[in-house]
């Protein structure tokens, strides 16, 4: 039986990183990270796609774009994808393809490692590994492949800068796990709901502002007045924000952003449970001002969620409609 053809698309990242006197930086391609790992090749039919060569905090949503891209010329080619990639914005990039790369038909699984690979106790071998038995599966979706969990693409964040296990789920089960050679699912397969479309437009004046005890509501005026079109607050608790009790009261800059076109999205700084603007007196009156909850998604999915609904339209109630059913 034929090997599977599976498409490694290297952008960079600590995996690929090697000393220099400034710190570390990507020097590896992606032929020579799987040189390092030869069971990969006994694996599957692997070819490579040099893409970028970028620590991952230098990335840009363009750099979506071009990952998107690249996938959805090769759909068909291959029977699925891995992307190597940096860690500090992983999360954000497989959240971006998440929504990019709808109805995608095979699997696209996200790795990187927080140590170089070929460096004594690197976890980019076993990475590497949970990333190819997560695509050799055929499970189509995008994925984030990390510390031997395998995450659902709009999920996932980094919660940790040293340990191994960097990545955490947000409000959705680990998909799988891969530990031991063995592969295992927790959740059913599901097929793709329609044909696949590769939705690339961004629109890329999308800020986002964190709330903390004593910041002045200019700060959120400054977003407006430089022509950004929507800003995530990260409130407090469920997404509370200072309100008319408060001296730094933030409802007429709310009113301010809604009446100049800047559509306030207000999500939680806490980890889990996600936002919800109907349990407060603040957050029932925040919404009157035209405030969208974010609901369960964390900002890394937020973010690229709402870059691709404003490219696509600024209808305030479209866009609330699409967010509340995100789960």
């Amino acid at each position: 039986m034929a090997k599977k053809k599976i498409c490694v698309i290297a952008t960079g990242g600590t995996i690929a990183s090697r000393p220099t006197e400034n710190g570390l930086m990507p020097a590896l391609t992606g032929e020579d990270i799987l040189d390092l790992v030869p069971e990969i090749r006994a694996l599957a039919d692997v070819s490579c796609a040099q893409l970028l060569q970028l620590d991952s905090s230098n990335l840009l949503p363009q750099h979506w774009q071009s990952m998107a891209r690249t996938i959805a010329v090769a759909i068909g080619q291959y029977d699925g994808f891995i992307v190597t990639h940096g860690t500090d914005t992983m999360a954000y990039s497989s959240a971006a393809l998440w929504y990019m790369l709808q109805h995608v038909p095979c699997p696209v699984v996200f790795t990187g490692s927080q140590l170089p690979a070929g460096v004594p106790g690197s976890d980019a071998e076993q990475n590497l590994l949970t990333a190819f038995h997560a695509v050799l599966s055929g499970r189509p979706g995008v994925y984030l492949a990390f510390g031997g969990r395998i995450l659902f693409g709009n999920s996932a964040r980094k919660l940790c800068t040293r340990q191994l296990a960097a990545f955490g789920t947000i409000q959705k089960p680990e998909a799988g796990t891969y530990a031991g050679g063995r592969l295992v699912w927790n959740v059913p397969a599901v097929k793709p709901a329609g044909k696949f479309r590769l939705r690339d437009q961004l629109d890329t004046k999308v800020g986002v502002l964190k709330l903390v005890p004593g910041l002045p509501p200019k700060m959120l005026k400054l977003f407006v007045d430089e022509g950004f079109h929507a800003l995530i607050v990260e409130g407090y608790g469920m997404g509370g924000i200072p309100d008319q009790e408060s001296p730094l009261d933030f409802l007429p800059t709310l009113a301010y952003a809604r009446d100049n076109g800047c559509l306030i999205v207000c999500t939680t700084q806490c980890v889990y449970d996600g936002a919800d603007l109907d349990h407060y007196e603040m957050g029932v009156r925040a919404q009157r001002l035209g405030v969208i909850p974010g609901g369960d998604l964390c900002t890394e999915a937020l973010l690229p969620r709402l870059m691709l609904l404003l490219a696509e339209t600024r209808d305030a109630a479209y866009i609330r409609g699409q967010l509340a059913k995100e789960r």
